[in-house]
């Protein structure tokens, strides 16, 4: 039984003593994104299996809207989930292991939780339902480079930024929001605020080349955050070095460098999400097929 299987076990007796993640989310429109792709790719099988859950859901009517209701939870209900969010390195380890876990679990421990009771014919809806639910997020956040960061500035909260010039912010949240929302205000200034996700999902949809083919991923939470583990140590990123008492002010050199990251993040998490849910409900459709017919006589 890993620690993180049973912290949530005892979740109930002891989320009132568990402290809330300093981390802040991946925005939610990056989160709506990532489902949304996810959704365009999956199979027949696995879409009806998705809506079908989804239609259990008393508050939200479509896959992509149930992507960040992690965030609404890890505060309230579910407050033994904060730290699942994300893992941090030592600066003197640059690679990710599953012992690099802390105790009270993080960002892989939970998506190999939870693809796994999505992926139990045993559980009940609601249980596969709610797994669902972490599980999609999970792969928005692992995506977001900094929910894989180094120990100690909480994510990059810590690490104050003049953005463009113009706002005072920090290195998460410019990561988390600050990059798509500006883009999406230049590439659709037209379109009401609210709805100008839809335009960057359709845009990033068109950029994935798989022509119909259908995509099946392997679960394999430590290599992706390796991926994003990668990208937060590189020079580009102005984040190794980068210290709370010193003012990061980017360019716009890095602006669009980032933004061609942070665009290339969301459809690999929004593929990764398919491919696995993709190959979740094929393996399932499998193992009923093997199963021997009742006898009759």
């Amino acid at each position: 039984m890993t620690a993180l299987f049973r912290i949530a076990v005892a979740a109930g007796f002891a989320a009132a003593f568990l402290s809330v993640s300093p981390a802040q989310a991946y925005g939610r429109d990056g989160h709506r994104i990532v489902c949304d792709l996810a959704y365009r790719l999956l199979t027949d099988d696995a879409r009806a299996e998705i809506d079908r859950l989804v239609a259990r859901d008393a508050q939200f009517d479509h896959f992509r809207d149930v992507c960040s209701w992690a965030d609404q939870v890890r505060g309230t209900t579910h407050r033994h989930t904060a730290p699942w969010h994300y893992i941090n390195q030592r600066r003197d380890d640059p690679h990710i292991d599953p012992e690099d876990c802390a105790d009270n679990g993080c960002i892989t421990e939970a998506i190999d939780l939870h693809a796994g009771v999505f992926a139990d014919p045993a559980q009940s809806d609601e249980e596969r339902l709610e797994a669902l639910k972490f599980l999609a997020h999970w792969l928005g956040d692992i995506h977001q480079p900094l929910h894989v960061s180094i120990e100690g500035d909480r994510g990059g909260n810590d690490i104050p930024v003049l953005w463009r010039g113009e706002r005072r912010t920090n290195l998460h949240r410019v990561w988390d929001s600050e990059i798509l929302l500006d883009h999406m205000s230049e590439e659709w200034p037209w379109a009401p605020e609210e709805d100008r996700w839809q335009y960057l999902a359709d845009a990033l949809a068109a950029e994935i080349p798989l022509d119909g083919v259908t995509v099946y991923a392997p679960l394999d939470p430590i290599a992706w955050a390796q991926q994003s583990h990668d990208i937060v140590r590189s020079r580009d990123f102005a984040y190794y070095w980068a210290s709370a008492d010193e003012t990061i002010e980017p360019g716009e050199a890095y602006y669009q460098r980032s933004l061609r990251t942070n665009r290339d993040q969301l459809k690999q998490g929004g593929v990764r999400l398919a491919g696995l849910l993709n190959r979740i409900v094929r393996d399932a459709e499998m193992a009923d097929d093997d199963e021997p017919a009742d006898a009759t006589g």
